[in-house]
Formats: structure tokens, sequence, C-alpha cells
């Protein structure tokens, strides 16, 4: 599996080089996760004192640290296109949801500055809405929540923060469940 390493640090490598997010392979990260699970096996097994476990550590470690460091990195890339309204493609489904969080707290910061040109006691106002955080039980459309905001389309499993007036009816219609009151 020395490839996984080299494939890792080949995507490492392109994500810093290249302004734009790189496409990493589906197959590199699950070929990524078998590999980091063997490698935990065989540190339980072996005697940890011994070259062989402190190796698997040290490779254990360094892999993890490399995928950080490509992580972080398309992370600050997802932050500057959300403030700079860029587009992005190539983004793996946790970023995508990130990309998409981040655009409407944007949106949201944005219009709350705009009525504090008009008003600056607005700027000392707390959020009138509050939020929930829930899991969508099955897909759901886009729509439109009491607060006026945009929300969705949601896929089942889907984690969001939505308008708490918009959460008992959800529930009631087993679209989502309740995890937490923000």
């Amino acid at each position: 599996m020395e490839d996984v390493y080299e494939r890792l640090l080949d995507a490492w490598n392109k994500e810093r080089s290249a302004s734009e997010v790189v496409k990493i392979s589906e197959e590199l990260l699950e070929n990524l996760a078998e590999y980091l699970a063997q490698l935990r096996r065989q540190l339980k097994l072996s005697d940890k004192d011994s070259v062989n476990a402190q190796l698997k550590t040290a490779e254990l470690e360094m892999l993890q640290k490399l995928l950080q460091s490509l992580l972080q990195k398309r992370m600050h890339k997802i932050i500057t296109a959300v403030f700079q309204k860029t587009p992005l493609d190539n983004l793996l489904p946790a970023e995508r949801k990130t990309y998409n969080a981040l655009q409407r707290t944007i949106s949201q910061h944005e219009a709350v500055i705009k009525s504090g040109l008009v008003n600056p006691r607005e700027l000392l106002k707390e959020s009138e809405h509050k939020h929930e955080v829930v899991v969508f039980l099955k897909d759901f459309p886009k729509f439109v929540g009491e607060d006026l905001n945009s929300y969705g389309p949601f896929k089942a499993g889907d984690v969001a923060a939505i308008c708490s007036g918009n959460v008992p009816s959800l529930v009631r219609r087993n679209i989502v469940r309740l995890v937490k009151s923000v």
C-alpha cells in the first residue's frame, strides 16, 4: 500500500500548486481509509516498544498529518471562494456542505450589515431567528424558511441548521429529527 502514500503525496502537491480545488478520487480516500485501518490493526497486535511498532506509528502519524494539511489547504480555498463569491468544482461531499453553509452565513451577515447601514442599532441586536440543527430523514426539496432564507435541497442523512419556526412541522411529518437548538 505504499502506493497510497505516493498518491496522497501527489494529491497534496497538486493542491498546493493549483489555485483551484483539485479533484480527489473517491478511490484514493477509500484506499487510504483501508490502509490507516490496517496500520491501526497491526499496531494493536504488535509489541509497543518494537522498532516495527515505532515505524508503523510514525507512518500513521505522517499520513494523518499529510491528509490534514491537504484538507486544510482545501478549506482555505473554500473560505476564499465564499468571500469572493466564486463557484467551486471538485469538492468532496462534506466540503460542499461546508461551502454551502458558509455561503448562507455570509449572505445572512451581509443582510445584517445592510440593515446596520440604515440603522446602526440593528448591529447591536441578536438574531431574532433561532436555528435548530436537524438531520433529514428523507430527501426534501429547497424551501424558504420563515426567516425568508432559502434552505436545501437536502438528501436523507444531511445535517443542517434551519430556522426553528420550520422545525415542528418538519418533525411532525417525519422529514427531520431534531439534533440541537443553536
